[in-house]
Formats: C-alpha cells, sequence, structure tokens
C-alpha cells in the first residue's frame, strides 16, 4: 500500500484527488492522508524550518519503506523538493522486502 501524507487540510486535498485521476487515466492508487496540524511531520523531525519561518509548516519531502510489520526498512529524506527517489529505486528496496 502507497501512503501519502500531505500537510493541507482535508477539504483541499479533495481537490487534488481529481486532478491526479486525470493525470493518471483515471486511478488514484494512493491513500492521502491530512497532517493540517503538522503533528506527522513534528513526530518525524521532517519540518522545513525556512518554510515554516514563513507560516508554511511543510516537510521536507520523505519516502519511507516498511516491512509487513512496519519497521523502516528504508528512508530518503532531501531538503531540496525538486529531488525524489526515482520510481526504480524505490521499487529495488521494495524488492529486498521479500
Amino acid at each position: 500500500m502507497i501512503v501519502a501524507i500531505a500537510p493541507d487540510a482535508m477539504e483541499k486535498l479533495g481537490d487534488i484527488i481529481p486532478k491526479v485521476k486525470a493525470k493518471t487515466d483515471g486511478q488514484f492508487l494512493v491513500t492521502l492522508l491530512s497532517d493540517a496540524d503538522h503533528a506527522v511531520i513534528d513526530r518525524y523531525g521532517l519540518l522545513n524550518v525556512e518554510a515554516a519561518a514563513r507560516g508554511r509548516f511543510l516537510p521536507h519531502p520523505t519516502t519511507y519503506v516498511l516491512d509487513r510489520k512496519g519497521v523502516v526498512r528504508w528512508k530518503f529524506t532531501e531538503k531540496d523538493y525538486k529531488v525524489r527517489p526515482t520510481n526504480e529505486v524505490i521499487l529495488k528496496e521494495l524488492l529486498k522486502l521479500e
């Protein structure tokens, strides 16, 4: 299962789903959760302090791969929001779980 956590309120997330479906041939394969109070961002130490200083409580983009027991087996965090792991890199890490 793929879960995405966004710093937006649920009302705003509802606007995102149709946009993603339009770009993915009607599919939306991600469970989208709201972290509007930034509890998850704070808990995992992902707060972008530069954005927070401007009143935007955004996380640094992070990808986790967890095993079936919920243990983190791989993590990728990058301060530059434009730098993300490729699908191939994530798939490689997922295949290590088998």
